[in-house]
């Protein structure tokens, strides 16, 4: 295909840049400097623009890479499990240090800040497929074989009705949507765990061996790909579904143990002999992954079988958008993006605000190292997430919404887009849905990578065709956002929250958690069950580590977690009690919790955190871009304690945005908490 024949489709407009830069990479693997400047010339943006935009994202490559791409995730889950080994093995078997090509173009190997599927490390990509658990063992075997099929099969399901309906209110239309779902049920099933997490262990291999054996022996399962139900521990997990019965989860289900278990299912072996993750599950408030690893991600008739969308058409019956918004309040519901700013007050003043369109960009970005959860949860339950999209433009006054989704995040993209498609086809997105006089636009834009992109405002401006930095403020996006209309940015967790919140009340949500509700995390490091859970807010981190975490997969104590990611904080074991609540004495942040033994000294965690920090700053002011590579010079040299904590006070008080003035947190806590790993007595 030609660069004409890439470019052609886009439109001549800045902010088709990162998405044009994007289609070019996809096509010739890299982007050389003449389709930089083909697509300077067919966007008409200045060749310096463009080649400042393709050398600000991480993933956008400005050299060609080997006939095979092999990167290995040093993030601080892959740490503990040997990453580096892993890394040094690749080395060696390749013959090339990290970060070059072998001399005959046949592989290039990389270092990757994170694969974000931490509870499968240690992981390995190859030809942007994942390997975990990997051991450096296993390093020659991978290298040697041919590239394995890890696609999930999207088969058609969920098309659209033969008619969809056209008389009646929002409430009636879609019960006829739902009469039409019912028609579609398929009885008993096997859903197969089809996730990052367990894609990366083998899980589809289990999907193909269960689908040929189920046909073979006449047995009345069909089985489905799923998301992760959050046990990626028990990977690949199959959910036993059939009509009237509860849920049966069991694994890890590899491809040998197939047959076992349908000789036990058709043996009506006691469920209890097969269930796995009941001491898991049960601390837990599933709300939000409620549906994941049990409903077909690829299935909107299985989606509206499950509840999906009614909460929606209930708000669209009542036709009271500003009610919407009072639940929201009602519900206390924060930001689970870390900062944890109020739902409400952010939806309430784009409302009210001047100008139209207004925007709802949905940030699934998700670009920190050790934080997953939002990508298990788009895999796992597309279709929740595009109701509360539904449900807040509804509420704000929005026309149009965008899914701004890691570039990297291929799945999540790929059943999003596929929810989407079903949706528009079923008439609940698009124009005057259900018959009603709201209508909504929803486009798909991927990211390409940069940690600043969890700032709401460097997010706007990598729409708009720019590098990703963050905006001065006021105005705020809410008055002036999106091509300087009134725009709402919300992380994904947070509107997973929404038709909940709309369905049950927000005073039932605000009975949850002390009034906070719940919260995911991402559990992983030296964890016999790593994956992701949904707890009451206010649990501890004994509770996540110790109960449903399974305690240390090493057989030592667990003495230190890291909370939160790059911008969060070193735990220490002392404050394992401390109830996990926003501003308190242990702040969750985005959620991610990488549980640590002795085997990983605590400095070099910190200094991973801190050289992702260094890397990472988009570089527009200077206490950030500046600071955080000095400090990471003072953490690689005899360290002045003293020295360390006035240049990271700086750099807190002077840094523009909140990822800059929190990349020092790390080391601050690190260093009150386990002063002799970094030789202060």
């Amino acid at each position: 295909m030609s660069l004409a024949d890439v470019l052609g489709p886009f439109p001549r407009e800045r902010t088709w840049l990162l998405p044009a830069l994007q289609a070019v990479q996809r096509t010739e693997r890299w982007l050389s400097p003449e389709s930089l400047d083909a697509v300077a010339a067919h966007l008409r943006v200045p060749k310096s623009e463009v080649w400042g935009v393709a050398s600000h994202y991480p993933e956008l490559r400005l050299s060609a890479p080997g006939r095979r791409l092999v990167r290995v995730c040093t993030g601080v889950a892959c740490l503990a499990g040997g990453g580096r080994a892993i890394l040094q093995a690749c080395e060696q078997t390749l013959g090339v240090r990290a970060g070059h090509t072998t001399p005959d173009g046949a592989a290039t190997l990389e270092e990757l800040d994170c694969a974000f599927a931490c509870a499968s490390a240690p992981v390995v990509e190859i030809d942007h497929e994942y390997c975990g658990r990997v051991a450096a063992g296993d390093v020659e075997t991978l290298l040697r074989a041919a590239s394995t099929h890890h696609g999930t099969p999207a088969t058609g399901r969920g098309g659209p009705p033969a008619t969809l309906p056209s008389a009646g209110s929002p409430g009636a239309r879609f019960t006829a949507l739902k009469r039409e779902a019912e028609r579609r049920r398929t009885g008993a099933r096997l859903a197969v765990g089809l996730g990052t997490c367990g894609l990366a262990v083998g899980a589809a291999a289990t999907f193909d061996a269960l689908g040929a054996e189920t046909v073979r022996r006449g047995m009345p399962f069909s089985v489905v790909a799923a998301g992760c139900n959050g046990m990626c521990w028990a990977q690949p997990v199959v959910e036993v579904l059939r009509d009237g019965r509860p849920r049966l989860t069991t694994g890890p289900i590899t491809v040998e143990a197939v047959p076992r278990l349908l000789n036990a299912l058709a043996a009506g072996v006691a469920e209890r002999e097969l269930a796995a993750g009941d001491d898991v599950m049960a601390p837990q408030r599933r709300l939000l992954i409620e549906r994941c690893g049990m409903a077909d991600p690829y299935d909107i008739a299985d989606a509206l079988r499950h509840g999906a969308y009614a909460a929606f058409a209930r708000a669209l019956e009542d036709g009271h958008a500003a009610a919407v918004i009072e639940e929201v309040r009602a519900a206390g519901l924060t930001g689970r993006g870390g900062a944890y700013f109020q739902t409400a007050v952010k939806w309430a003043a784009c409302r009210a605000a001047a100008g139209a369109p207004k925007f709802l960009v949905v940030n699934g970005e998700e670009g920190e190292p050790g934080i997953f959860k939002d990508r298990h949860l788009m895999e796992g339950d597309p279709h929740r997430l595009l109701e509360a999209v539904l449900i807040a433009a509804f509420a704000i006054g929005a026309a149009r919404a965008i899914l701004y989704i890691h570039g990297e995040a291929e799945l999540s993209a790929r059943r999003v887009a596929v929810a989407l498609e079903q949706a528009q086809s079923w008439g609940l997105v698009g124009p005057r849905v259900l018959g009603s006089d709201f209508s909504l636009e929803v486009e798909i834009r991927r990211g390409a990578g940069g940690f600043v992109l969890g700032e709401e405002t460097a997010l706007l401006e990598s729409l708009e065709g720019r590098r990703a930095m963050p905006r001065t403020r006021p105005p705020f996006p809410v008055e002036a956002g999106l091509y300087g209309k009134p725009t709402v940015i919300n992380n994904v967790e947070t509107l997973f929250a929404v038709p909940s919140i709309v369905e049950r009340g927000g005073a039932w949500f605000a009975g949850l958690g002390g009034g906070r509700g719940t919260k995911l995390f991402g559990l992983s490091g030296h964890l016999r069950r790593p994956g992701v859970v949904e707890m009451e807010v206010g649990c501890t981190l004994r509770t996540l580590i110790e109960q449903v975490g399974g305690g240390s997969s090493t057989g030592r104590p667990i003495t230190a977690a890291v909370v939160g990611g790059p911008s969060g904080s070193v735990v220490p074991g002392r404050q394992f009690d401390e109830p996990l609540i926003p501003r308190g004495a242990v702040n969750p942040g985005t959620g991610g919790v990488v549980a640590l033994d002795d085997s990983l000294p605590v400095r070099t965690a910190v200094r991973a955190l801190l050289a992702f920090n260094t890397r990472e700053s988009c570089g527009k002011c200077t206490p950030c871009r500046e600071g955080t590579a000095r400090l990471l010079a003072m953490l690689d040299a005899p360290l002045d304690q003293g020295r360390v904590k006035e240049l990271a006070e700086a750099i807190q008080l002077a840094s523009l945005c909140g990822l800059g003035q929190a990349a020092p947190l790390a080391v601050l806590s690190a260093l009150d908490e386990f002063p002799r790993e970094f030789g202060v007595s």
